[in-house]
């Protein structure tokens, strides 16, 4: 009986302290919660994704990629909710492209457009009709009906001058086919004047959410589209090179783009129980 006290003894002597170790950075651990399940998805506080470009222009730096966003921005459909911005790099010239993504939450109210730039607007005409507006007043889209109370990918191409067939929206990253609405566009021309929610001219504000607005200045390929959807609802911008804003509208409505177009907030409200109706791709 002594050897096996005397045994324990020296065990515990010899190796007693890397128990104590051990031990103390378990709980060191908990403490810090690395054992609590909900800190093991990713978390992006409002505002916290700091973008700069590179020198070159070709990469974007310190992007909060494919995390889920704390917030985004619900709007109300008046004209007391809005973001406003103006975007020098857009391509206003004819002949010239843009494309802008958006995740969208539609509550299904027609006459109402999320988002457009000069003479360029995406709106629901009807419940039967989601597309183009131009200066022109003619229409051409698709059919909307699926859209209601679920979280949406939009994707628009956006071509500078006559309509000849350019211009293109992908849903959840697939090109749809245009065969909906009035007419089809005669013209339309982008300017440097982007308006979230809504016109100022002629009201049609949004009421919905919206979340994690790119612009590019020029059009990006099916791929690229593609890609941006799969990486969901908190994805990087997929071409940094001709990335000209960028608004992720998670508590804030700064620019990440590295451009600083930060946008004017209008009654917007942040909405933090957002994910019904979102279904990660």
């Amino acid at each position: 009986m002594r050897f096996g006290q005397q045994a324990a003894m020296e065990y515990l002597m010899t190796y007693g302290w890397a128990i104590l170790i051990v031990a103390i950075v378990i709980v060191a651990l908990f403490q810090l919660g690395m054992f609590n399940n909900s800190n093991l998805t990713p978390h992006a506080t409002a505002g916290a994704c700091q973008v700069v470009h590179s020198a070159a222009g070709s990469s974007l730096a310190g992007q909060c990629n494919n995390e889920i966003p704390q917030s985004v921005a619900q709007f109300n459909g008046a004209s007391s909710s809005t973001v406003s911005a103006t975007v020098p790099q857009l391509n206003t010239n004819a002949g010239s492209y843009d494309t802008v993504s958006f995740w969208m939450y539609w509550n299904g109210q027609t006459n109402q457009m999320p988002f457009g730039f000069g003479s360029y607007d995406l709106w629901f005409n009807s419940a039967t009709c989601f597309g183009f507006n131009t200066a022109s007043g003619d229409d051409y889209g698709l059919n909307p009906s699926g859209f209601p109370n679920r979280w949406v990918f939009v994707t628009s191409i956006f071509y500078n001058g006559a309509y000849t067939g350019h211009n293109l929206i992908y849903i959840n990253g697939v090109q749809q086919t245009l065969s909906q609405c009035s007419a089809s566009p005669s013209s339309g021309y982008a300017t440097t004047n982007v308006h979230i929610s809504g016109w100022g001219n002629g009201g049609y504000y949004f009421s919905g959410a919206l979340s994690n607005i790119q612009i590019y200045n020029t059009s990006l390929s099916a791929g690229e589209i593609s890609m941006l959807y799969t990486e969901g609802i908190g994805g990087a911008p997929v071409d940094p090179t001709h990335i000209a804003g960028w608004w992720p509208l998670n508590g804030n409505a700064q620019d990440y783009s590295g451009n600083s177009h930060n946008g004017q907030l209008t009654g917007i409200s942040w909405n933090g129980t957002w994910t019904s109706g979102y279904t990660a791709p």
